[in-house]
C-alpha cells in the first residue's frame, strides 16, 4: 500500500512539473483609484500629486486664497477646500458684542484677481433666553469683509512682484 501511494505521489509530482508556459496569469492586481478599486477607470493618488499632476487647471486664485484665511483667521475654520475656493468658518464671538454670533461663508469664483472673485455670506445670530435664534444674513458685513480680502489679496500680490 505504501508503495502504491508513494509511485502515484512521484507520477503526480513529475506531471505537475511539465514545461508547457502556454498559461501565464497575471498576477498583479490592479492599483487601487481614488473612486474606484481599479487605478485604470478611477483617479490615483499619484495623478493627482505626482509630478506629472497638471495644476493648471486649479480655478482659484492663490492670492485671494491666502487673503480669504489671512482676514477669516479670527474665526475657527471648520472647511477649507482650496481646489473648490470654499472657507467655512465656525460660529465666531466677538468679545465686544456678546448676545450676537457670526459664521463666514467665503467662495472664491475665478482664478483671476478681480473685484468680483469673491463671494461672502456672513449669517448671524442672536441670542434670545439662552438659545442661539434667527439666522439672517449681514449683507452689510460681508461686503466690508469681501472688501478687505480684496485688499489683502492686492497686497500680496504687489509684495510679491518686489
Amino acid at each position: 500500500m505504501i508503495k502504491k501511494f508513494l509511485l502515484v505521489s512521484i507520477i503526480m509530482f513529475f506531471s505537475a512539473c511539465s514545461s508547457n508556459n502556454d498559461t501565464v496569469r497575471n498576477t498583479k492586481k490592479p492599483e487601487p483609484g481614488l473612486f474606484s478599486k481599479d487605478a485604470s477607470v478611477g483617479v490615483n493618488i499619484t495623478d493627482l500629486l505626482g509630478p506629472k499632476s497638471d495644476i493648471s487647471n486649479i480655478n482659484v486664485n492663490g492670492y485671494l486664497w491666502r487673503a480669504s484665511l489671512d482676514v477669516l483667521s479670527v474665526a475657527p475654520l471648520i472647511s477649507t477646500d482650496a481646489l473648490g475656493g470654499t472657507i467655512i468658518t465656525d460660529w465666531y464671538i466677538n468679545k465686544n458684542i456678546k448676545n450676537k454670533r457670526i459664521k463666514i461663508t467665503a467662495h472664491i469664483r475665478t482664478s483671476e484677481l478681480r473685484s468680483d472673485g469673491i463671494k461672502v455670506k456672513v449669517h448671524v445670530q442672536k441670542l434670545i433666553n439662552n438659545v442661539w435664534l434667527d439666522t439672517v444674513t449681514d449683507d452689510n458685513l460681508a461686503l466690508k469683509i469681501e472688501n478687505s480680502i480684496l485688499n489683502e489679496a492686492r497686497n500680496l500680490r504687489v509684495n510679491a512682484k518686489k
